[in-house]
């Protein structure tokens, strides 16, 4: 039996069910019954994970996120000291493109998929490198600002890719990160799967499910201090835990799919939908609209996380 990936504990972890990545990928879903942390086992192979981050994963929302880079660039960078920005799962760049263009801020972006580093480097002339964050070379204490968004939850060592970030963070530097609540982003997977009798999709991919508590310990034993946590998706973690009603079509997102790499490696470029343009004051007012309604504190009934570490 293999140790837990997250606290190393050899206890036989509790079987809570089963889930899909691709139509063929199937996977334990289990629980540590030491730290709670609740994962995918086996952990996907690096190929497995290529074939569910084809192109087709990315694109959908390109426009929103130059958006809301921008926003975050006028909103919140503005008031630090202009410096070095690097985006950990960066997909194709336009979030750190929007900062780019409204700040004074130098930008980076790391992201596993081929094809998106491609179009990010091609197209938008970005800094971004492609792999896992470990394996990427980057020098020790060269970021000021580290921004991991609904990553941590994706990468198969979350241990090690804290501790990389740590490494790259400069003195004094920030780190945010935002992570699902694990409890929560479970349950309509196992509910699915109690009520369809099969497993369900991950249907965002994500290998590991975190209490908050245990991202804490993480991030301590990473060497990160944290100076501020919120609770955000409130009115969605009631409606997953049952509390407020559900949509009608929420079991659509976790029916199986069959993979989406193309038979013979064709049509591996991105392919990006029309935008829609919008002003520059709905992002704003987006962004300020998120920050005003998230909750201070790791709180169960949300559906996600973020946090200030330095």
């Amino acid at each position: 039996m293999n140790p837990c990936p997250i606290c190393e504990s050899t206890q036989s972890p509790r079987q809570l069910g089963k889930a899909l990545l691709a139509r063929d990928d199937c996977f334990d879903l289990v629980e540590c019954g030491a730290c709670r942390v609740r994962h995918l086992d086996p952990l996907p192979t690096r190929q497995q994970l290529a074939a569910f981050y084809a192109p087709r994963y990315y694109g959908s929302d390109w426009y929103k996120q130059l958006g809301r880079g921008m926003a975050l660039a006028r909103q919140e960078l503005k008031r630090l000291p202009a410096g070095r920005f690097l985006d950990v799962g960066c997909g194709l760049g336009y979030f750190i493109e929007g900062i780019r263009r409204h700040s004074g801020w130098s930008v980076s972006g790391v992201e596993f998929s081929a094809e998106a580093v491609a179009h990010a480097r091609g197209h938008l002339r970005l800094d971004v490198r492609q792999g896992e964050l470990v394996e990427c070379g980057l020098p020790p204490r060269s970021f000021d600002f580290i921004h991991v968004n609904n990553v941590l939850e994706h990468v198969r060592d979350p241990r090690g890719f804290l501790k990389e970030c740590r490494r790259l963070l400069r003195p004094g530097g920030w780190f945010y990160l935002s992570v699902p609540n694990g409890v929560v982003d479970s349950r309509n997977l196992l509910e699915f799967e109690r009520r369809r009798r099969r497993p369900g999709r991950s249907k965002d991919g994500h290998l590991f499910f975190f209490p908050g508590a245990t991202m804490l310990e993480l991030l301590d034993q990473a060497g990160f201090q944290v100076t501020r946590t919120y609770t955000y998706g409130i009115r969605r973690g009631l409606r997953i835990l049952g509390l407020l009603p559900r949509g009608k079509k929420w079991q659509r997102d976790y029916e199986s799919r069959p993979s989406v790499v193309e038979p013979g490696g064709t049509h591996r470029q991105v392919v990006l939908p029309a935008g829609r343009t919008r002003p520059d004051w709905y992002y704003l007012y987006r962004h300020q609209e998120a920050r005003l309604k998230r909750l201070p504190g790791l709180r169960g009934y949300g559906l996600d996380f973020s946090i200030y570490s330095r």
